[in-house]
């Protein structure tokens, strides 16, 4: 089976002694979707970042690719950590 295109919105709330910890992600159609969901998140102020990320799946398989980063809103963790 060929790859499909996940687009997710993963926000990130305040966690433990003051980090950011990963709230309950989103899977969206597109990306402008998942540019909006994410602008409105922070808005509403109960997030302190957002992160948009596309990622091709081969379900079949169970591979998946590195996440592209299209869009980022306010504080999220380094990924290279």
């Amino acid at each position: 089976m060929a790859s499909t295109t996940h687009i997710i919105v993963q926000p990130y709330v305040s966690g433990a002694k003051g980090g950011l910890k990963a709230a309950p992600a989103i899977a969206v159609k597109t990306a402008d979707a998942g540019r909006i969901r994410a602008q409105r998140m922070m808005d509403g102020g109960r997030v302190l970042g957002v992160a948009v990320v596309q990622t091709e799946v081969d379900e079949d398989a169970g591979d998946y690719s590195e996440p592209v980063f299209l869009a980022q809103f306010g504080s999220i963790p380094d990924m290279a950590a």
